[in-house]
């Protein structure tokens, strides 16, 4: 059964509170990626920004979701820059634009946490996102690196079957 979390098709409706989380995970993570922040004081001060302009955002079951979410890519990141390398081998991981390797680690990390979300959804989302923050090429880029990624955790997530 796939996790509730997902809206199937071309990725979720821009709206969708979900989607607004990731985006607040993504931008998060870009500052995080540019600075010696805290991971804690930044995500706290950024839901406290969030709260006039994005109130869904802040209710503790979405909030709860993104700070999961947060901390387990922002602690898993040297795993998943393993995983990126290997798929584009051709780009050392830190040649990659910040934002792209930051919506590539949220990808891999929602893939690798939850193996009941759909490949293609975390990789549609993972497109959208990289459409809406990063360069022209960065769609596609985002795209072949976690179709590759992708192949090989739906791989190992049927030999568990």
């Amino acid at each position: 059964m796939y996790s509730s979390r997902w809206w199937y098709g071309d990725g979720m409706k821009e709206d969708h509170v979900l989607r607004r989380a990731r985006c607040f995970v993504l931008e998060t993570l870009y500052e995080l990626e540019n600075s010696e922040h805290d991971l804690e004081a930044v995500c706290e001060r950024r839901l406290c920004e969030a709260a006039d302009s994005d109130v869904e955002l802040t209710t503790p079951g979405t909030s709860g979701f993104a700070r999961g979410l947060l901390r387990g890519v922002w602690n898993s990141r040297i795993d998943s820059d393993a995983r990126i390398q290997k798929a584009a081998p051709k780009h050392p991981v830190e040649s990659i634009a910040a934002i792209d390797r930051s919506v590539l680690r949220l990808a891999i990390w929602e893939l690798l946490a939850d193996n009941s979300a759909p490949v293609g959804a975390v990789v549609n989302e993972a497109v959208e996102l990289a459409r809406s923050y990063g360069s022209d090429s960065s769609p596609s880029f985002v795209n072949g690196v976690l179709r590759t990624i992708g192949a090989e955790i739906s791989e190992q997530r049927n030999k568990v079957k």
